[in-house]
């Protein structure tokens, strides 16, 4: 059995320089702790152990893990796993689903929702709606529709106060 000091310097070494990109499952770590009696020989023998030296190449039941890509030996019944964990077999499945959703977006990409204002063709020379629903809907924010009164008494200012917003002096000339 290792101390937490051991364990803490071997995951140290394997982390520093044995960097196949992820760190080891529980199947790794299991398959070689086999190989592996003392603090002193961890290091040479986990180095053999990752460049294939150590195990009986012949044995079929000793394989790559397919996520993390350590040695691991394989107990299941049908000698069929890929993955030396649980942990490994979720994050594999993981990465699967991820590039499967990406692949799903470049092939069938979700269509925008259409707007109102999508049926507004402001582009051309004259503008104009495609849908009267929708100028309808749009219009009103822009051109607000007022009643019979408001509008004649805003007609009734434009008379006094005229164009230019300003009322007008009505000066009478004595002769």
């Amino acid at each position: 059995m290792q101390t937490v000091e051991e364990r803490k310097e071997i995951t140290e070494y394997w982390e520093s320089s044995i960097d196949l990109g992820r760190e080891p499952g529980e199947g790794a770590i299991q398959f070689a702790k086999q190989f592996i009696q003392s603090q002193a020989d961890a290091i040479p023998i986990l180095q053999r152990l990752l460049d294939g030296e150590i195990h009986d190449a012949t044995d079929n039941r000793i394989k790559r893990c397919a996520y993390c890509q350590y040695y691991w030996r394989d107990d299941s019944l049908r000698n069929t796993k890929k993955t030396c964990c649980d942990d490994c077999h979720t994050a594999k499945k993981s990465i699967q689903k991820r590039q499967q959703r990406e692949r799903q977006d470049l092939i069938n990409p979700k269509p925008r929702k259409r707007k109102l204002i999508d049926d507004y063709i402001w582009w051309l020379e004259y503008p104009l709606w495609l849908d009267e629903y929708s100028m309808l809907k749009i219009g009103w924010k822009f051109e607000v529709p007022h009643t019979m009164k408001t509008i004649n008494s805003i007609e009734a200012k434009n008379h006094i106060y005229g164009d230019g917003n300003r009322k007008t002096s009505i000066k009478k000339a004595e002769y």
